[in-house]
């Protein structure tokens, strides 16, 4: 008889959470410096990963207005430093500092229809609750900034340990954090390779959240969260 279910852990994005304007930060950051006659240097995910570095460090949900507003044009002074960014007001990072929180910021996200409901649902139930996504630093500040802290009892991203899926120890770090045994958590995320095989790994079993209906012939798949609850009657 398989181990009573305890916890479970999510993905972050494609599984909870995608982006609002259905394109990433990147195409949406050189159309604005596009718009504004600036050039720059190709883009590079690395640029992301280096500033939110700095976000991970400096950027506090509960900051003042005015210190968010400072936070922001500190953020657009480094970015822009990154990206290699001219044009006649590349320096004057308070004019864009709005724009670039709301092309960085936890705003360019939301959740699906089905996250906050189900993740409610299941925390009713007293099940623990993680995050656990190959993602920049600064994860546990979106999910604050998009209402979900209350649901969750940890939140693992790989930038703030080093670690990416599908390497096991990753889903180790949150088994350690939820405090409940590796068997007795459910993982579920959209990619069969980092969040299925990875948590299946790491001894805990998984489910994959076909969103777009790719994996169709996938043995152990939804396609909304809706579905999880009897897909975790299955797996009981």
């Amino acid at each position: 008889m398989a181990a009573k279910i305890e916890a479970l852990t999510f993905d972050w994005y494609g599984t909870l959470a995608n982006h609002r304007h259905e394109m990433g930060r990147g195409r949406l950051l050189s159309q604005y410096l596009a718009s504004n006659d600036f050039h720059s240097a190709p883009w590079d995910r690395r640029i992301l990963y280096n500033v939110f570095d700095y976000y991970g460090a400096a950027y506090k949900p509960r900051l003042t207005d005015e210190a968010k507003r400072l936070f922001w044009i500190e953020f657009t002074r480094l970015l822009f430093a990154q990206a290699q960014v001219t044009g006649a007001t590349a320096g004057q990072c308070e004019v864009h500092a709005a724009a670039i929180r709301d092309i960085f910021g936890s705003d360019c996200f939301e959740l699906y229809a089905d996250a906050q409901p189900v993740l409610l649902a299941l925390k009713r139930r007293g099940l623990r609750l993680a995050v656990v996504s190959n993602w920049h630093r600064g994860l546990d500040s979106f999910c604050h900034e998009m209402n979900l802290s209350d649901h969750l009892d940890a939140v693992v991203s790989s930038s703030d340990i080093g670690i990416e899926k599908p390497d096991t120890r990753i889903f180790k770090e949150a088994v350690r954090r939820l405090r409940v045994e590796s068997d007795r958590i459910v993982h579920v995320g959209d990619s069969p390779d980092d969040d299925f095989r990875g948590a299946v790994a790491a001894g805990l079993r998984a489910i994959v959240i076909d969103r777009r209906n790719v994996y169709y012939a996938h043995e152990r798949r939804i396609n909304s969260l809706c579905e999880l609850e009897g897909q975790l009657e299955l797996l009981e």
